[in-house]
């Protein structure tokens, strides 16, 4: 039995018997070169799962590096992007103060007559 899980540049095969299955992983790049990924599990949905998760956590890893070499290449204008990202993030607290005072703002509680003998 084998299936496919992708996830935009994230592309996962499964491989499986009764007794062992063998994940693999797939990153293509910009570039058109790719990478394989290969986790070994059981042949249980549980371990299945924590190999899917392990070859996401590898390709992630990849990624993040990718994405902190691309800035890193980009040099001066991505400081000009992080203004505008920390003008946008104070918008942003700003919107969530609000919309915590007002969920925090309940009608006043009812008041109660007491019959006085």
């Amino acid at each position: 039995m084998f299936f496919f899980v992708r996830s935009g540049n994230r592309f996962t095969v499964c491989i499986c018997n009764m007794a062992a299955c063998e994940l693999k992983g797939e990153l293509k790049y910009r570039d058109g070169q790719t990478s394989q990924f290969t986790v070994q599990a059981d042949g249980n949905l549980k371990s299945m799962i924590t190999g899917i998760k392990k070859l996401n956590a590898d390709i992630s890893e990849v990624l993040t590096a990718l994405v902190e070499q691309e800035r890193g290449s980009a040099g001066n204008s991505t400081a000009d992007v992080d203004g505008e990202e920390e003008e946008d993030s104070d918008k942003e607290d700003n919107s969530t103060e609000m919309a915590t005072k007002k969920s925090n703002s309940e009608p006043p509680n009812k008041r109660r007559k007491t019959l006085r003998s």
